[in-house]
C-alpha cells in the first residue's frame, strides 16, 4: 500500500476491506429470509480520482484481479467523483466535505453489480452527509443525498427519504427507507428499513469485520469469496424467484425519475 494510504486520515478514516454478510428480511405480503457473505471496499475518493491505491490487486479503471471503475459510480462518465459529489452537497445546502469515502463492490475480472453503493461525507471529523447511490437490474439508478450537519464521528445517524425508484418487482413504491449507520471503525454496520404506512416491508443489512487494505488481505478475500461479485447478481434473481414461487404478486416497473438525485 502507498504511504498515502498508510497515513491516517484527518477524519480518523482509512481505505479497508470490510469482511462480512448481507441479510434480508422481508415481512409483507410473505415472509421471505436469506443472508450471504460478502466484503466490500472502503475507499478514500480522492485516491481514486487520483488513482494512487497503490496496490497489485486492486486497481481504478484498469483491468485487475479486483478494479473499481469510476465510470461505475457518481455520474457514470469516468470523471472525477469527488467535484460530482461535492455539487450533490452544494445543491443540498451542504458544504464541501473534506473527505468523502465509497463502500461498493470492487469488480472482480471485471465484473461487479452494486445494488447500494454509500458515501460517508466528512468534515471537520464529523459526518456531514450520506449519499446512497441505488441501482436495480432494470439499468436505473437513483441517488439520495442526506445532510447530517455535524453528527459525530461515532454516533449512530438515523435518516429517512421517501422511495423514488423501483428496485423489487416484488415491492410498490409507496414506501419509505429508515437508514440507520455510524461512521466506520472496527466495524461496519448499515440497517435499511423500509416502510409502507409505517407498517415493516423489508430490513435489509450488512455488518462486516474491518481488514487492512493490502494486497494480502484481498488475496485472502479472493480465495475465501469466490466469484463473489457474479453470486450477487445470481443471489437476487434466485431469491426473487423463490418470492414468485412464494404467490407473491409481480409489479410492473413504472417509468425511472426523470430526476437523477434527490435531496428530501
Amino acid at each position: 500500500m502507498s504511504q498515502r494510504a498508510k497515513q491516517r486520515a484527518p477524519s480518523g478514516q482509512s481505505s479497508a476491506l470490510y469482511v462480512g454478510a448481507v441479510r434480508h428480511a422481508r415481512y409483507q405480503p410473505k415472509t421471505h429470509r436469506f443472508g450471504y457473505r460478502v466484503f466490500s471496499a472502503y475507499l478514500n475518493v480522492d485516491d481514486l480520482d487520483n488513482n494512487r491505491l497503490g496496490l497489485r490487486l486492486l486497481s481504478v479503471n484498469r483491468w485487475n484481479l479486483f478494479c473499481v471503475r469510476t465510470r461505475d459510480h457518481g455520474p457514470q462518465d469516468g470523471s472525477k467523483l469527488k467535484p460530482y459529489l461535492n455539487a450533490l452537497l452544494a445543491e443540498a445546502k451542504t458544504r464541501p466535505a473534506d473527505e468523502i469515502y465509497i463502500l461498493c463492490y470492487p469488480r472482480m475480472f471485471g465484473f461487479a453489480f452494486n445494488p447500494l453503493t454509500v458515501y460517508y461525507c466528512f468534515e471537520g471529523g464529523q459526518i456531514s452527509a450520506m449519499i446512497y447511490e441505488v441501482r436495480n437490474t432494470f439499468g436505473d439508478d437513483h441517488t439520495y443525498v442526506v445532510p447530517l450537519h455535524g453528527q459525530s464521528r461515532d454516533t449512530l445517524t438515523l435518516h429517512c427519504r421517501d422511495k423514488r425508484l423501483h428496485v423489487s418487482p416484488f415491492m410498490g413504491m409507496q414506501a419509505r427507507y429508515h437508514f440507520s449507520t455510524a461512521a466506520p471503525n472496527e466495524r461496519l454496520r448499515m440497517v435499511i428499513r423500509e416502510t409502507q404506512d409505517d407498517k415493516p416491508l423489508l430490513v435489509a443489512s450488512f455488518s462486516g469485520q474491518k481488514k487492512p487494505l493490502t494486497d494480502a488481505a484481498l488475496l485472502r478475500a479472493f480465495l475465501t469469496h469466490p466469484l463473489m461479485t457474479v453470486k450477487v447478481i445470481v443471489a437476487i434473481h434466485y431469491e426473487a424467484a423463490k418470492i414468485f414461487l412464494k404467490g407473491v404478486p409481480f409489479i410492473k416497473r413504472p417509468e425511472p425519475p426523470t430526476q437523477k438525485h434527490s435531496n428530501s
